[in-house]
């Protein structure tokens, strides 16, 4: 179950770096108001000399307001949830305190957030930042004093969304002045991928991945080692424990442990054209980033030992999404959230991965490759897989051919499912614990 998340992101403005706007005063006036200061005192005109030192006052006043203006102030964000999925609803709330005796008379926030939230009750302004919009906030605050927007947003789309840089701009009293100070980026928002049913997608609802060859065997978990032994002539070569072979002198592999779960890969290609200069349609890899994900969590939900692989890099980093398999509770967050931050663009070609990733399952495993174009190269992988032993189901998207292979499972997706009509008429997704 999802925990009642109310993640703050505190950030305490820093002393303003004393750079100051005149929105109204400038030099001309200042030297002119000084002319006329002294030209009074030199003829004796009262009405000049109150004049010049009312300007002068007036204006030495504002900037010195405005120069202490954001000493004291305190912003911060809240999120009422961190990991959501698309069409759910948080709460986003902007909290400005007031630390010092001094009011702050004219206060605008602008802070930035990524197209992909929709703020429900507040207008938004387009960003110079492409991929983001502006929130925009004016307000007046007294000494000490504490103010609060709440802002729900709508999550519309899948990704790693972030909240900032934020730019709080000060005002005088009497408005001649302004001051400015921008704050870095700092909450996060993780919106995970649609999960569907496979019975929505089109896959049959009973046995979405056909009959199983035989029941469930023991198999061993590559990914946990507890001993070493003797090699023997069957044993494959990348078992062979080479530091423990440099110790006793002899050939020695690794003794993986034993488990009775079937182990699922899901291969998710983010190539939709031939060539990567003909362009990039996101649309259809959204639907195969989804996809992806409601197979996964099909089969954690019936007890697979699931690792899914991608050839897109994941945000934060500059490596492909690579989720060995396993049985652990948490393996469906680290999947989502993986997924959830997936970029829309390939960088390392598909079939490569698919084969550098396949001699890690044991004999029987299961690969599902979801893919919307299909290369020569990817069908000598997937005929090798076939051949080595193992299952594959070949689900194409859009437009993709499948390949004539005897005992390839092929399913065909519903992309209707992933329509806007079916988005809103769906449940809500089932929570997910966030991966620790």
């Amino acid at each position: 179950m999802r925990p009642p998340l109310l993640r703050r992101s505190r950030a305490t403005l820093p002393q303003p770096d004393g750079r100051v706007r005149s929105l109204f005063f400038t030099n001309i006036w200042l030297y002119g108001a000084a002319l006329v200061l002294l030209l009074g005192m030199a003829t004796g005109r009262q009405a000049l000399t109150l004049l010049g030192l009312l300007v002068l006052i007036t204006a030495g006043v504002a900037r010195a307001w405005n120069r202490v203006a954001l000493r004291g102030i305190a912003y911060t964000r809240a999120l009422s949830a961190t990991r959501v999925f698309p069409g759910e609803v948080v709460t986003l709330s902007l909290c400005l305190t007031n630390r010092k005796l001094l009011p702050v008379p004219l206060l605008s926030i602008e802070d930035e957030l990524t197209v992909g939230l929709r703020p429900l009750d507040r207008d938004s302004m387009p960003s110079g930042n492409p991929g983001h919009q502006i929130l925009r906030i004016v307000t007046s605050v007294r000494p000490y004093e504490r103010v609060t927007w709440h802002v729900r947003l709508l999550c519309a789309t899948r990704g790693l969304h972030t909240f900032g840089p934020a730019t709080l701009r000060a005002g005088d009293l009497f408005g001649f002045f302004a001051n400015r100070l921008r704050l870095p980026a700092g909450s996060t928002l993780l919106v995970y991928p649609r999960v569907l049913p496979l019975a929505d997608l089109g896959f049959p609802p009973r046995r979405p991945f056909g009959e199983l060859r035989v029941a469930r065997h023991l198999l061993t978990d590559p990914t946990r080692t507890v001993g070493v032994r003797d090699y023997r002539p069957e044993d494959p070569f990348r078992a062979i424990h080479w530091k423990a072979t440099a110790r006793q002198g002899t050939l020695q592999v690794r003794v993986h442990e034993p488990t009775t779960a079937l182990q699922l890969g899901v291969f998710v290609n983010l190539d939709t054209f031939e060539h990567y200069w003909e362009g990039l349609d996101v649309n259809a890899t959204e639907i195969a980033i989804a996809v992806g994900a409601s197979i996964a969590a099909w089969a954690d939900a019936n007890r697979y030992a699931v690792g899914v692989y991608a050839n897109g890099i994941v945000a934060g980093s500059d490596q492909p999404l690579r989720v060995p398999p396993g049985r652990d509770p948490a393996q469906l967050a680290h999947i989502l959230e993986g997924l959830a931050k997936l970029t829309p663009f390939s960088t390392v070609n598909f079939a490569r991965i698919l084969r550098a990733e396949a001699p890690r399952f044991p004999w029987g495993s299961t690969f599902a490759v979801v893919t919307p174009l299909l290369p020569e190269a990817l069908t000598a992988v997937v005929a090798d897989l076939l051949a080595a032993g193992h299952r594959v189901v070949f689900v194409p998207l859009a437009d993709c051919a499948a390949p004539d292979l005897r005992g390839l499972i092929v399913r065909r997706v519903n992309e209707a499912a992933f329509s806007p009509e079916h988005a809103a008429a769906e449940p809500a997704a089932t929570p997910v614990a966030p991966a620790e």
